[in-house]
């Protein structure tokens, strides 16, 4: 029969194996069990779920191991089985494993957390801007790195409905924010009046959009696509439905949108042509520059060069 010592061991090399299936298995891009992140796509997104995984296989192994114990020391133990307990209080192997593994895995996710969170704050700098505005109950998306001015692109209202979201009898449109695969992109988030949340979850994406602030995430798009995002900050009632999306499109179709939203911005691309120098162009005098004045538009008046002073008269030399 099993004593609690073999229980030990046994539950020391479920550990073991589990934790060395720690490091190959977060590895895994998806959530290790249903019901948990959607796939996900691009660096951020995948680095979350690596996190995500690392940390729940060491919380399954660590229940594993203490459940499996408790369990069979609550059946052998029982005290129709055991009239009269044991007597001993200490064990020092026990104490010295159950405080320093633990130590151990706290420093490992704790390291771990720290490199992701890292990862996520620190933006790229070859990365395409947007500009997010939230407001009750929709969104503004801007691209300020091809505005002009008081000429601002941005993303177009919707047109159609979308079926995903949608209900019978309450059909509902979606702004779609469009990037380009493989371009990071970096999301300047704020607010116009009370505190939302820019929320994609294939694309690893949750900031806070707070009035009076701007809050800064970025994400790269490995891939075409067009995802669900919303806000996710209790922000009125009509919160349930501020939905939007994020699409991304490959670059030379992202071009080809671009400039589209451009031209109905009123921007072009046509650089501004220089002046030319006329090396032979002459010199008006004021009365040639009256003269050729054009027909119905007032002359220039010239004003009259002043008189020249008088020379002083000369005066007679004094008598000695």
């Amino acid at each position: 029969m099993l004593n609690l010592r073999s229980v030990l061991k046994y539950a020391a090399v479920v550990a073991g194996f589990g934790l060395a299936w720690v490091a190959q298995a977060a590895l895994a891009a998806p959530t290790l069990h249903p019901g948990g992140f959607p796939t996900p796509v691009g660096p951020i997104a995948n680095e979350i779920g690596w996190l995500y995984n690392f940390i729940f296989i060491i919380i399954a192994v660590v229940a594993l191991v203490v459940a499996v114990p408790v369990v069979y020391i609550l059946w052998r133990y029982r005290r129709t089985k055991v009239a009269k307990p044991a007597t001993f209080s200490h064990n020092m192997a026990f104490e010295l494993a159950w405080t320093l593994i633990p130590a151990l895995i706290c420093i490992a996710i704790a390291w771990y957390s720290y490199k992701s969170m890292v990862m996520i704050r620190t933006m790229p700098e070859d990365a395409m801007n947007v500009e997010v505005v939230a407001y009750q109950f929709g969104w503004d998306f801007y691209y300020p790195d091809v505005s002009v001015g008081e000429k601002h692109v941005a993303a177009p209202e919707p047109t159609t409905d979308d079926p995903e979201v949608s209900l019978p009898n309450a059909p509902r449109q979606t702004k779609t924010l469009v990037v380009p695969v493989g371009k990071p992109v970096v999301m300047h988030v704020t607010a116009q009046d009370v505190i939302h949340a820019v929320f994609v979850p294939h694309l690893g994406i949750k900031i806070d959009a707070i009035p009076g602030r701007i809050n800064y995430a970025w994400f790269t798009a490995t891939e075409p696509g067009n995802w669900l995002g919303q806000c996710a900050e209790l922000c009125g009632s009509a919160h349930g439905e501020m939905f939007f999306r994020v699409k991304a499109l490959p670059q030379a179709e992202f071009d080809t949108w671009l400039a589209a939203q451009k031209l109905a911005a009123g921007i072009t691309d046509e650089p501004a042509q220089p002046l030319a120098e006329d090396a032979s162009a002459t010199v008006l005098t004021p009365a040639e520059a009256v003269a050729a004045a054009p027909a119905g538009l007032p002359s220039p008046t010239l004003a009259p060069l002043p008189e020249p002073a008088p020379a002083p008269a000369p005066q007679p030399a004094p008598q000695p």
